[in-house]
């Protein structure tokens, strides 16, 4: 399909005439198709010419291009006052501002001739997610960051309940996937982290539950709270619950970062079944894409049936080789002794040395977790 241009208003298209011919920025920001008729000779003058300037430009219009000698010189007076009249840095802004828009278009036409006429809001967002200064400004050396020392490291959300994870993985930030066998908990702890994070840390929390049901959750959170309402009111005044994840793209706009965005789990997003794993590994990318946006990202995932009763590592996660490069913490669950304990071990923990076995878990409640020590647990519940 050919690219689509989008006509440049006339104030534009002065005032980015008037940059190239200063030399403030490359012919090449602006296409012809995007300017008007008495614009386009004046981008073929200023491309065909080493050093392009006013005299320049209006030399090879006329003399080469034959156009006419008082139309071309009152065009050319009006991109000269145009460059008068407009800061240079709001100029290159509107050229990234009308490129990113082009790729917008272009995008979205693409998706209307192969998707049988559907738009992917996420995989647009992703195009309003990249850097477009295009090499013309907005970039410095990463000295000038230093100039006042070193920075405090990066620090995650805090975590209360778990504290022993929350020490050994530095609090959940950028992208988690937590991963066991059926019937080990990973539900019940995402749910804990969620309820943990969401308080402690005092953002929201979008639940995404592609397995349950709000009835089921909300009977978990009043088993975890002995039936107090007010506690589970207040534990949940900053949860989202969603039992479909095709509305992300609006939630994402309701709900600015920073907040918690947890999927439970991978493998029921939808997607064609005829290419599910290149589907899946779509889905990986564009949630762990979230984390540039400032969301933090906590993924649940099976694992494969002959990773049962194995020992634990980053590539037992079912169907997607994707969760392997998107996971900064990567969190497997193996039945413990007698099969009464769970322990959780981390696999990937891409910004701290600790790997391996990080807490022995016990249920409580019937849906929490608690730590437990060589000294016996650690007294710390969901608040």
């Amino acid at each position: 399909m050919a690219r689509k241009s989008l006509r440049l208003s006339d104030d534009l298209e002065l005032a980015i005439l008037s940059a190239i011919l200063s030399g403030k920025c490359s012919p090449d920001v602006v296409r012809p198709e995007e300017l008007s008729k008495a614009g386009k000779p004046v981008l073929y003058a200023a491309k065909a010419l080493e050093k392009p300037s006013y005299a320049g430009v209006l030399l090879h219009v006329t003399e080469v291009q034959g156009l006419d000698k008082v139309t071309a010189r009152d065009y050319l007076l009006s991109v000269q006052k145009a460059g008068a009249d407009t800061d240079a840095a709001e100029v290159l802004q509107c050229i990234r501002d009308k490129q990113q828009l082009v790729d917008l278009v272009n995008a979205a036409s693409d998706m209307l001739s192969t998707s049988k006429g559907r738009i992917d809001l996420g995989l647009l967002s992703q195009h309003l997610e990249r850097d477009t200064t295009g090499g013309y400004g907005g970039i410095s050396p990463l000295s000038e960051r230093l100039k006042d020392g070193f920075p405090e490291p990066p620090q995650g959300l805090a975590l209360r309940s778990l504290p022993n994870l929350y020490e050994k993985t530095g609090g959940v930030h950028g992208s988690w996937v937590i991963g066991g066998e059926p019937k080990l908990g990973k539900t019940a702890m995402s749910w804990q982290i969620a309820l943990d994070v969401s308080r402690t840390n005092k953002i929201p929390c979008i639940y995404y539950d592609l397995e349950n049901s709000i009835g089921v959750m909300i009977d978990h959170t009043r088993q975890i709270y002995k039936g107090d309402i007010k506690r589970v009111r207040e534990a949940t005044e900053r949860i989202y619950y969603r039992d479909s994840i095709r509305t992300l793209e609006a939630d994402l706009q309701r709900i600015p970062p920073p907040a918690l965005v947890v999927v439970d789990h991978v493998q029921r997003l939808p997607g064609n079944v005829e290419f599910r794993k290149a589907g899946l590994d779509r889905w990986i990318h564009r949630l762990d894409s979230l984390k540039k946006r400032g969301y933090t990202v906590l993924m649940i995932s099976e694992i494969g049936r002959a990773q049962y009763n194995s020992d634990a590592y980053i590539g037992a996660f079912k169907e997607t080789g994707e969760i392997e490069y998107a996971a900064e913490t990567a969190i497997q669950l193996l039945w413990g002794p007698d099969r009464k304990l769970v322990e959780a071990h981390v696999v990937a923990n891409r910004h701290r040395p600790h790997t391996g076995l990080i807490s022995l878990l016990q249920r409580y409640n019937g849906w929490a977790f608690r730590e437990i020590s060589d000294q016996g647990e650690v007294p710390t519940e969901v608040d």
